[in-house]
């Protein structure tokens, strides 16, 4: 029976040195081949990285500026500072009534007429309406800072290091006609990186879930008057059903970008058949008037991260057999049963296999509820990168008890700390 025991010790510890031996799961981003000047591809949910071409590299982005600003109103009515239905006057410097609107996209408005923030927002993103953004970033600059000076202290906010802001519709600076920056040069654009960009994007689907809905809808309205309301086509979907589309992808939005700059450039929201989402930023796909190609593209990315990479989904409310109980060594329940707490997909390179560590989380109070998180499952992936506004808790799986244990007497604590 000892020599039983002593197999079976070293058979265990063989396991155990081989499993932690073994190798790391690659997940490197995949290299971007389409013709494009810049790009990336993100995971929505958690930010990891799954394909880039030159994704650090600051370009101009056209109106896909405008983020910013819908991301400026989305945080100010996160933290109640305004209202959907509050009323913003326009003003000289955003009236564009007299500009061809061909060439500079604007509404039917003039100054000192007022539409709502959410009237305001609408038109920015389904429209582009470089009036629409220079009124709502004019009425969201706080006192003693220029339009120019809030934009980058709300690029600050999102950590986009080196990213310059000039207006806020994405304008040539000598375009941007009464917000023109006196001291730039008249060339002078918005410059971001795809990870910049990425980054604001995925803080909009965040703040805004109804953002699909609003970026893909076939009209939007606002007042011209009270009782005159304009209703204008949206052209964005159009050619979206033209699409070489093999796998069925679903684009749910989000903001163009087009000038001469830029080239033709998308932010996109694109979902695959399995739910997964998808964010993507493509910069110079085509010439900045070419309508197919920014969003052909947009595709194409993202069907080549499918095709060279795989998903691992931990479903919310699952017992993962590695996983299926956590130690409180302090509680009454010692060995806490845990289900998955959210949702959580991990991509790697196909032929990688994904291996985990259960880490506990140091416990402090006197009980542990229902629900509440006790541990985190850690992956060993390899070459795995993530938004930097990703939290590393996006890089886990957090565990949650299946039920309320309280804090155990001092003799069994104590009592553990010797066996254990």
């Amino acid at each position: 029976m000892k020599h039983i025991k002593v197999i079976g010790a070293i058979f265990v510890m063989f396991f155990l040195m081989t499993t932690a031996v073994s190798a790391n799961a690659d997940a490197k981003p995949l290299g971007i081949k389409e013709d494009v000047s810049s790009a990336i591809v993100i995971d929505a949910s958690t930010g990891q990285i799954l394909a880039e071409k030159n994704a650090d590299k600051l370009g101009p982005i056209a109106s896909q500026s405008k983020l910013l600003t819908a991301y400026a109103v989305l945080k100010a009515i996160d933290t109640k500072k305004i209202k959907w239905s509050d009323k913003v006057t326009i003003s000289k410097k955003a009236d564009l009534f007299k500009q061809d609107s061909h060439m500079f996209s604007h509404l039917a408005v003039k100054a000192g007429d007022q539409l709502t923030v959410r009237e305001l927002y609408n038109t920015m993103i389904t429209l582009s309406a470089n009036d629409a953004a220079f009124a709502l970033a004019e009425y969201l600059t706080p006192k003693k800072m220029t339009t120019a000076q809030a934009l980058q202290a709300w690029a600050a906010e999102l950590h986009l290091t080196q990213s310059k802001w000039y207006n806020s519709a994405g304008q040539v600076n000598q375009d941007a006609f009464d917000n023109k920056v006196e001291n730039a040069p008249d060339d002078a654009v918005n410059l971001a990186s795809p990870k910049h960009v990425a980054i604001i994007a995925r803080e909009i689907v965040k703040l805004d879930p109804n953002i699909r809905e609003l970026a893909t809808s076939k009209q939007v309205s606002y007042h011209l008057t009270k009782n005159y309301i304009v209703n204008e086509p949206t052209e964005m979907t159009k050619n979206w059903p033209y699409l070489v589309n093999p796998n069925h992808l679903t684009i749910e939005g989000l903001k163009t970008g087009s000038t001469p700059e830029s080239g033709a450039a998308f932010t996109g929201i694109i979902k695959d058949t399995n739910g997964h989402e998808f964010i993507t930023v493509v910069n110079g796909a085509a010439s900045y008037m070419d309508e197919v190609q920014r969003y052909q593209k947009s595709l194409n990315i993202v069907n080549a991260v499918l095709s060279a990479q795989k998903a691992v989904t931990f479903k919310k409310g699952t017992v993962l057999p590695h996983a299926s109980q956590v130690d409180l060594p302090n509680m009454k329940q010692y060995h806490m049963p845990v289900t998955v707490a959210q949702t959580k997909t991990i991509w790697i390179n196909n032929g990688a296999k994904l291996s985990s560590k259960i880490v506990a989380l140091d416990i402090k109070g006197k009980s542990v509820k229902k629900g509440q998180k006790i541990a985190n499952v850690k992956f060993n992936l390899n070459n795995a990168q993530y938004l930097s506004s990703s939290y590393d808790v996006d890089q886990s799986v957090q565990l949650i008890a299946t039920h309320k244990t309280a804090k155990a007497n001092f003799i069994v604590r104590a009592w553990r700390s010797v066996v254990h």
